[in-house]
């Protein structure tokens, strides 16, 4: 008998009751995959220095690309991005485009993703548990 991974069950006990209470607050196949492509969008390291900085305060395109160190060109297409999946919001002044976050509760999800163990952390864990 081959080695087993200690991550997985042994019995072959399926909690029915346990399972129907829970399948009406899983997602379904649609909403998991707008959720998903939601997740996507943050997978990108410039996107989510982005909405840190407009988690501390509204800022113009111009001073997002300057405290970031890339051109307002790129600043817009990752601007564009997180508008269309709804995490920003932008207000127009005369010539420029004032961002702010458009869900302050993604404050508290940077906030935690900060405050998570980092990879290295992580395996350090699994190697000593």
């Amino acid at each position: 008998m081959g080695e087993r991974d200690e991550g997985t069950c042994e019995a072959r006990v399926v909690h029915g009751a346990r399972l129907a209470a829970l399948q009406p607050l899983i997602a379904g196949e649609e909403r998991a995959q707008v959720e998903a492509e939601r997740f996507r969008a943050l997978g990108d390291p410039t996107r989510l220095r982005i909405l840190c900085a407009l988690g501390l305060t509204e800022l113009c395109v111009c001073d997002l690309s300057g405290l970031l160190g890339i051109t307002q060109t790129a600043a817009s297409q990752h601007l564009k991005i997180l508008r269309t999946f709804g995490m920003v919001r932008y207000r127009k002044q005369g010539r420029m485009a004032f961002y702010r976050l458009a869900d302050l509760s993604l404050t508290g999800l940077l906030a935690r993703l900060r405050e998570a163990p980092g990879r290295e952390e992580a395996a350090g864990e699994r190697q000593s548990g």
